[in-house]
């Protein structure tokens, strides 16, 4: 385990100066990195030990009162329909309800090009989930039409 702490450790040593849009990685512990983008966007990683695992984190939006409840029904949603098709997690930060998007890489054979793929992945999930998140009025057809998307990916 500690040989992939170590491994993981060099990989986000190289992973700023491979992505252009990283403007500073700050080390918060031997196990937790804040990345932050140009455009301000902050991205937490943090190695899991049991069972061994890259934790992603974002917060990626917080809910107007008048359409908290459907929001927080469609995050639950999300969270059934990302079940076995997507490495991810909706949640609620306490106390400021904002929504995090969790994501989880495993580490056994992680290199730099997997982790800025993952990144690059968890960043468009984060970018998609905080749009719906932020729209002041929730369309049910495109609920339904992300639901049967959802569906799709589930059957596939």
């Amino acid at each position: 385990m500690a040989n992939q702490l170590s491994d993981l450790q060099h990989l986000i040593r190289q992973l700023g100066p491979s992505i252009p849009d990283i403007s500073s990685i700050i080390e918060e512990d031997l196990d937790v990195w804040q990345i932050i983008f140009d455009t301000g966007f902050s991205l937490q990683i943090s190695w899991q030990e049991m069972p061994a695992r890259v934790l992603l984190c974002c917060a990626i939006g917080k809910p107007g009162e008048s359409q908290r409840e459907k929001i927080f029904a469609r995050l639950l949603n999300m969270n059934l329909l990302l079940q076995g098709v997507a490495n991810l997690k909706l949640a609620l930060s306490s106390p400021e309800d904002d929504v995090i998007l969790i994501g989880e890489i495993e580490s056994n054979t992680l290199t730099l090009e997997t982790l800025k793929a993952e990144i690059s992945d968890y960043l468009r999930f984060a970018a998609h989930f905080s749009e719906l998140i932020s729209k002041s009025e929730i369309d049910t057809e495109e609920v339904d039409s992300l639901h049967v998307m959802n569906l799709d990916l589930l059957r596939a």
